[in-house]
């Protein structure tokens, strides 16, 4: 826990963060929804210097690969497979503000004419980020026993991308703009629960734009990405006498913002096409 939320926020005893949630009775999870505002709290974040070094080595060893092999611009070749990696930047906002981590991944590209279709992931490498959410105890009646703030930390943002994009103009350096959806989360939670792992998780929507160009014999592109701000996430934990615990918020939020580059190399035609001959 990072020194600043302690006057701000009650955190749970510590046998809850190892052992929350556990009952002596039967229980059920359903998921729950409710809106609530929380404050803010100032604090600093840095980045992962030795990660960020090692990104131009990963780029490097992928271009060595790609050598060998004969690439095709995406946007100037029909229903083709190409894959690839990229390195980059990673900004999103937690309780604390805004954060800056360095990110990679992998991705896949299929091209028909002038669209395709990019299937990614990336992973965000942070350190001990802090978030938070809000946990009740509600009682059969329905009434509010208890409510406290718990902070949770967490390491990575791990993100899921499926893209539509279309390529305007067909050339050396080829533009190509995008939208999709996606699933983002959070990995390496403390406390290492269910309630902390429901809230680290949302869907997006996203806006995709890039330039990919040609070098040597294989495409290397530069892009940008910015996904939707998360929805409030939640779950209930529901008990035999009628009493339940319901938490809900988000451990990240508001918009994120990528840039990338990396590169991609044809793996072929995404299509069976006819051949001459045969039986």
């Amino acid at each position: 826990m990072k020194g600043s939320l302690g006057s701000w926020f009650h955190s749970p005893p510590a046998h809850s963060q190892h052992e929350f949630p556990h009952f002596d009775v039967p229980c059920e999870v359903a998921p729950g929804n409710r809106q609530e505002d929380l404050a803010r709290t100032p604090y600093g974040g840095g980045l992962m210097r030795k990660v960020t070094l090692s990104i131009p080595v990963a780029v490097l060893a992928l271009c060595l690969a790609a050598a060998q092999l004969p690439a095709q611009q995406p946007g100037s070749g029909n229903f083709q497979w190409y894959f690839g990696g990229q390195g980059g930047i990673l900004n999103f906002e937690t309780i604390e503000g805004r954060h800056t981590i360095p990110s990679g991944g992998a991705h896949m590209l299929i091209t028909a004419r002038r669209t395709g279709l990019l299937l990614s992931v990336d992973e965000g490498l942070g350190s001990d980020e802090v978030g938070i959410y809000t946990l009740q105890s509600i009682s059969s009646t329905g009434a509010i026993t208890s409510q406290e703030a718990v902070a949770a930390g967490f390491k990575d943002l791990r993100r899921y991308s499926a893209t539509l994009v279309a390529f305007p103009i067909k050339g050396p350096a080829t533009p190509y703009l995008g939208i999709g959806v996606g699933i983002m989360h959070v990995s390496g939670v403390t406390p290492d629960d269910d309630f902390t792992k429901g809230v680290g998780s949302a869907g997006f929507g996203s806006f995709v734009g890039g330039l990919n160009f040609r070098v040597s014999r294989f495409s290397a592109f530069g892009q940008y990405q910015i996904t939707t701000s998360p929805s409030e996430q939640g779950m209930v934990v529901r008990f035999t006498d009628g009493s339940k615990m319901a938490a809900f918020g988000n451990l990240f939020r508001g918009p994120t913002h990528s840039f990338t580059a990396g590169i991609r190399f044809g793996l072929g035609n995404a299509r069976e096409r006819a051949t001459s001959g045969g039986y």
